[in-house]
């Protein structure tokens, strides 16, 4: 199956929504402001958010649209300017770096998929690349027995402290062990923070704080992980990881399991972070480097 296909496949939830909505709002009928009303409302729905949803029903006005144009054509102009909202935020998270090791740490909140997209990410890595995981959600014993699962899958390199040991003294031996060792990577999991709790966040900026007294700060990017499922309370996590942290890129987990892939654009229209990889399945190899193009047209269900 090629990639346009996995997203179709992986955005069916949304675009069965979506796309259908609209074409029975626009088929043999003349766009007038009740159809753009309903146009409107439909988007909203769809968690797209009302400065997204006001920038496509302007686009709409703007064009002109005949009683007897293809239902498809409006699809086809919202999946244009859906497209240009998001085309910006595709950038690559692996690509080719002098300076060794690269430093990916991973924050999020609960249930977000981290420790599951580490594995992914670990898959995806290529096999001649020295990778080191580090282990810091140390306060759940069952968190690092899951992470080192995936490693030992891919055969990558495993660390881990002691339970309860000071997650940030975790990840300074670690970035020590990947300087001194010539890793190519090295990955950071952490514990599940509760956005809301200051003290946990503080303990995100600790552990990039010491990671960075190892290693230069131009090698560490932080990434932070949300759950597609929660839509557009995405865009508020966004927000409050924001606020303390310089968040480098996003990976959107789980946009197959929920109609409100919209919440995605929303976040690409109000913050300029890239969005590296949206997770499309529960395999190994369900996580896709993040496409503009497949994403917008397979949220109207149109062909490439």
């Amino acid at each position: 199956m090629n990639i346009f296909k996995k997203f179709q496949n992986g955005l069916k939830k949304t675009s069965s929504v979506l796309s259908s909505n609209l074409l029975s709002i626009v088929s043999a009928k003349k766009i007038n402001q009740e159809i753009l009303d309903e146009i409107e409302s439909t988007l909203i729905s769809s968690d797209l958010g009302l400065e997204v949803t006001e920038s496509l029903i302007k686009k709409i006005k703007s064009t002109n649209i005949s009683s007897d144009s293809d239902s498809n054509f409006v699809l086809k102009i919202l999946s244009g300017e859906l497209e240009k909202i998001l085309k910006p935020r595709e950038k690559l998270l692996l690509s080719n770096n002098n300076e060794k090791p690269t430093v990916i740490i991973f924050i999020g909140v609960n249930g977000s998929g981290k420790t599951t997209t580490i594995g992914k990410l670990i898959h995806k890595i290529p096999s001649e690349s020295n990778i080191l995981v580090g282990a810091c959600d140390t306060f759940r014993a069952a968190a690092v027995e899951q992470l080192k699962e995936w490693t030992l899958r891919k055969n990558v390199d495993f660390y881990q402290g002691n339970i309860e040991q000071d997650p940030a003294s975790l990840a300074y031996t670690a970035s020590l062990k990947a300087v001194k060792e010539n890793y190519d990577y090295l990955i950071i999991d952490t514990a599940g923070r509760l956005s809301n709790n200051t003290n946990l966040l503080n303990q995100l900026i600790k552990i990039k704080n010491v990671v960075g007294k190892t290693i230069d700060t131009k090698q560490i990017k932080t990434l932070l992980v949300l759950d597609g499922t929660n839509g557009s309370n995405m865009i508020k996590q966004v927000e409050i990881f924001g606020e303390s942290l310089d968040i480098n890129g996003l990976i959107i987990t789980k946009i197959d399991g929920t109609a409100k892939g919209g919440a995605l654009v929303s976040i690409a229209n109000k913050y300029e972070i890239p969005i590296h990889f949206v997770g499309l399945g529960e395999k190994i190899d369900d996580l896709y480097e993040f496409s503009a193009r497949s994403f917008a047209q397979s949220m109207l269900e149109l062909d490439n």
